[in-house]
């Protein structure tokens, strides 16, 4: 059922009881004002039905309950205990729903009327400061139930944003930990392996040439064939760790795909784009021609330094600009974020980028931007790639 209904009939239910309660409680039924004391039940009655609807309609009625009982029916035994009750419950309720700049007045409004009714009527003083304890009393119980309930609310928010930032930190170091770990299999083991099934694949063919074809020739095609095994094996276990979801690889992470280029940078832009950094990527002059390897460590330092920015810089925007000048090209990674805290440690991060650009024969420059910001700076040599000779 829908919660609004509910609240129509709760509403309702609770009017009736008023009226009906109040009623026989007076004993109207035995001929004391009957008419003109309902008038101050039944606005009692309206506002207890619009109450759970609208938290202001409840505060005017119990104001105007006791003002009205002392001019409509002023020999009537009284609005009764069931109709005070109901306006200590509106008053909570008033506090428990209306922010304080709201149900304070109102409940202020509810102390002046039940003491001008109360006036009115010639009651003694001790009822006036009781009526006025048991306002204030409603009122500050349905405040102090308002804010449990924010803090509460305020605290399970601020749980799920921790969970949630936990959960986003926790998945960033196992996309750091797996690429480290690739990294490591492709740039040291499988380039290792490719070179020895390489040299033992000339050394067999020189053999050929020579019409040796003894066991030495037959043990050096299994060693070449071993090598070329082992290092489809290293791609397709590079390829589960650079896996975007961390299980299976996707259609561009298996044992065939490519190596990362600095000219394949879409895909990185898409990915980021998803969790949340809208890249912008600007090429000046023609682009040249890397070697494969410096061209991975391109590629590795962009994606590496966007992931900085997404981890660290507060910002949803970043800027790749690749300059190609001749023998070597510009890389910049620039955004508007905080920047590194003044003064402190470089983080493992930006050792690793260093590494990587000194490794691939260039050099690397960080800092903050004059306009804000921080920049990544790094040149790498442009080398004309040879086609491998064919053995004869």
């Amino acid at each position: 059922m829908h919660p609004m209904l509910i609240r129509l009939g709760v509403g309702l239910l609770a009017g009736t009881v008023v009226v009906v309660g109040s009623a026989a409680e007076a004993g109207v039924y035995r001929g004391v004002d009957v008419a003109f004391y309902l008038v101050p039940v039944l606005t009692l009655a309206v506002g207890a039905a619009l109450a759970p609807l609208l938290p202001e309609a409840g505060l005017p009625a119990a104001a105007a309950t006791f003002p009205l009982q002392a001019l409509a029916a002023p020999h009537s035994p009284g609005v009764g205990g069931i109709a005070l009750i109901t306006m200590m419950v509106l008053v909570a309720h008033g506090a428990r729903r209306l922010p304080l700049g709201r149900s304070g007045p109102g409940a202020a409004l509810v102390a002046v009327g039940g003491a001008s009714g109360t006036m009115l009527a010639g009651a003694p003083w001790f009822e006036l400061v009781f009526f006025g304890a048991t306002m204030g009393g409603a009122w500050t119980l349905g405040w102090l139930v308002r804010r449990e309930s924010r803090r509460s609310t305020e605290l399970a928010r601020l749980a799920d944003e921790l969970a949630t930032e936990r959960e986003r930190t926790t998945h960033i170091a196992l996309v750091e930990e797996r690429t480290r770990i690739s990294r490591e299999l492709h740039d040291a083991v499988a380039h290792s392996v490719s070179v020895m099934t390489l040299q033992v694949g000339v050394v067999r063919r020189r053999l050929e040439r020579a019409d040796d074809d003894g066991p030495e020739v037959t043990a050096l095609r299994a060693v070449e064939d071993l090598g070329r095994r082992s290092v489809d094996e290293l791609r397709r276990v590079v390829g589960v760790l650079r896996a975007r979801d961390g299980s299976d690889p996707g259609p561009d992470d298996g044992p065939l795909a490519p190596a990362p280029s600095l000219h394949q940078l879409d895909d990185l832009v898409r990915r980021l784009a998803g969790v949340g950094l809208a890249v912008t990527v600007t090429v000046h002059g023609e682009p040249g021609r890397l070697a494969p390897a410096t061209d991975t460590s391109a590629h590795r330092i962009v994606a590496e330094a966007l992931t900085n920015v997404l981890r660290h810089a507060a910002t949803d925007r970043a800027e790749v600009v690749l300059r190609w000048e001749g023998a070597r090209v510009v890389v910049e990674i620039l955004d508007r974020g905080r920047g590194p805290t003044p003064g402190g440690e470089p983080g493992h991060g930006l050792v690793h980028l260093r590494e990587r650009a000194l490794l691939a024969g260039g050099t690397l420059e960080t800092g903050p931007r004059p306009d804000g910001g921080f920049r990544v700076r790094v040149v790498l040599p442009v080398l004309v790639v040879s086609e491998p000779a064919v053995l004869r």
